[in-house]
């Protein structure tokens, strides 16, 4: 079965002043691997919540690490989980 997940991201006083949880949203999916699905949930000022689903097999704490990871890019500065 695979693994659904709501994953919430948040700007940081280190994002650039004109980065938009849109921008992140977009960034973020071409980050993460191709055979995972994601799905914008909703948006605010400075937050962004997707519906993530990873491959079969994949544990929850896996694919937690795995968004982290995609958030420590450089494409991502100033956005972490939470």
């Amino acid at each position: 079965m695979s693994t659904q997940l709501l994953v919430s991201i948040r700007k940081t006083a280190d994002a650039l002043p004109a980065s938009a949880p849109e921008t992140a949203v977009v960034r973020l999916v071409s980050i993460l691997p191709g055979d995972w699905v994601v799905r914008p949930a909703g948006t605010t000022g400075s937050t962004a919540t997707l519906a993530v689903t990873a491959p079969d097999g994949t544990p929850a704490p896996q694919a937690l690490r795995t968004v982290d990871e995609a958030l420590s890019t450089p494409p991502m500065q100033g956005w972490v989980r939470g």
